[in-house]
């Protein structure tokens, strides 16, 4: 139902709110976000006021900040919390052993989002995080996903998303390499110097619902990677167990 001069429905500006906060802005004042979203600042007041007493808000003297209640119905009912949650220790064994960044990906819309992440402290700064997104041909773990996607999807990305993309131009025969080989290992198309290795995460396995990668800047992983290749997949194995086997 929309009951706004804009036409928006109160979903749409609930959402429009949501949005304006990330990690480098998880406190926002109700005018900055009236100004982000657009909404009247009185329009902005009153919604953030019911959030935050619903708890999808925290306020503060200096404004609001995402409440715990998303967190809690995400962790509560979220595939893909119940996913990261089933993986976390398999991410923790590879992480143990290889000391860098470990990280699981699904796709949401056209690209990857990061569910979960665990890194070290010698390893490479990188871009993005848990919840963090990045177009799905620019990393090796979204790079998997799109390999193992539908022909409808895959046509439809090449053609209407990489383009404005930073990134390499990524074609058919290069996503099919990825799938007969059974991994990706791509250095450079985000960071110089850096490397991300990944493999697909079947159910039942059948259809890839997630992708587990490392990144790294160690040279001897661009130049040989099947011992990660070969470890990574140990664990996504251990994780398709997982999610085949519950519900």
């Amino acid at each position: 139902m929309a009951n706004s001069p804009t036409g928006d429905s109160v979903l749409t500006r609930l959402d429009r709110v949501l949005s304006t906060f990330s990690a480098a802005d998880s406190l926002l004042s109700a005018a900055e976000i009236a100004r982000r979203t657009g909404l009247p600042p009185a329009t902005a007041h009153r919604l953030c006021r019911d959030m935050a007493e619903l708890g999808w808000l925290e306020a503060l003297p200096a404004g609001y900040m995402v409440g715990t209640r998303l967190w809690e119905m995400t962790n509560r009912s979220a595939p893909t919390m119940k996913l990261a949650v089933r993986a976390r220790p398999y991410l923790s064994d590879v992480h143990t052993v290889m000391g860098q960044h470990v990280q699981l990906g699904v796709i949401e819309g056209h690209e990857v989002l990061f569910v979960d992440r665990l890194s070290a402290r010698e390893a490479p700064r990188i871009h993005g995080g848990v919840a963090g997104r990045l177009p799905l041909h620019v990393s090796a773990t979204g790079l998997v996903l799109l390999a193992h996607a539908s022909p409808e999807f895959r046509t439809f990305y090449r053609t209407h998303h990489q383009k404005d993309s930073p990134g390499p131009i990524i074609s058919e025969e290069r996503l099919e390499q990825v799938r007969q080989q059974g991994y990706c290992a791509q250095t450079g198309v985000i960071e110089r110097e850096v490397t991300g290795v990944a493999v697909p995460i079947r159910q039942r396995g059948r259809n890839v619902v997630a992708a587990l990668g490392v990144v790294t800047d160690d040279d001897d992983v661009a130049r040989r990677p099947a011992p990660w290749v070969q470890m990574l997949q140990i664990a996504a194995r251990g994780i398709q167990r997982e999610i085949s086997g519950k519900s």
